[in-house]
């Protein structure tokens, strides 16, 4: 059994897996393919719930879609229903991006998105050349990873800051896929 926590500041990639998150789980996997946390959708949720999770099923956050809103925004939430964070889509941008704010609706981090819109680079809200972290389709990374893992419907994160605040991190990642991809 896994002990490690899914906010340990050893791991240096993340794998999300995909496939079963439209339905309600899913898990996430270090660079080891050690499990080291899930997530959890509400099905019949209109604001597009989503839980997050350290292996021992002790919850760590809660990602809720605004209801009405020009835009998609999105709160997260820590166990005791109070704000730390918060993801919005620009209203005009020339590139796919996503910006996120902290508790105090500070601007914190920048997603950039590539073309495909499965890329994105995290980069500093202020200094656009301090890097946190890229978010990948997981199969870009596959010389990186065991050969034994399985790549479909699954992305990376990988983890340039050793700083950063990982549950914002994978909270903004969860975030980005339901604005780009679970439409």
């Amino acid at each position: 059994m896994n002990s490690m926590s899914l906010l340990d500041p050893t791991i240096s990639f993340y794998v999300l897996h995909e496939k079963t998150w439209k339905f309600g789980g899913g898990e996430i996997y270090d660079q080891h393919c050690n499990k080291v946390g899930s997530m959890k959708r509400r099905l019949l949720s209109m604001r597009a719930e989503i839980q997050l999770y350290d292996p021992d099923e002790t919850l760590l956050c809660t990602i809720n879609k605004k209801l009405i809103s020009a835009r998609p925004i999105y709160d997260v939430k820590n166990p005791n229903d109070e704000l730390i964070g918060r993801a919005k889509r620009p209203l005009v941008a020339l590139r796919d991006s996503v910006d996120f704010y902290d508790h105090n609706d500070v601007h914190v981090y920048k997603a950039q998105g590539g073309v495909t819109k499965w890329n994105f680079e995290i980069i500093d809200a202020v200094d656009r050349k301090k890097k946190y972290a890229v978010i990948k389709k997981a199969d870009r990374w596959r010389d990186v990873f065991a050969l034994s893992f399985n790549f479909k419907d699954r992305y990376a994160i990988h983890i340039e800051d050793t700083d950063v605040d990982r549950l914002m991190l994978l909270a903004y990642a969860i975030i980005i896929d339901n604005i780009y991809h679970d439409k």
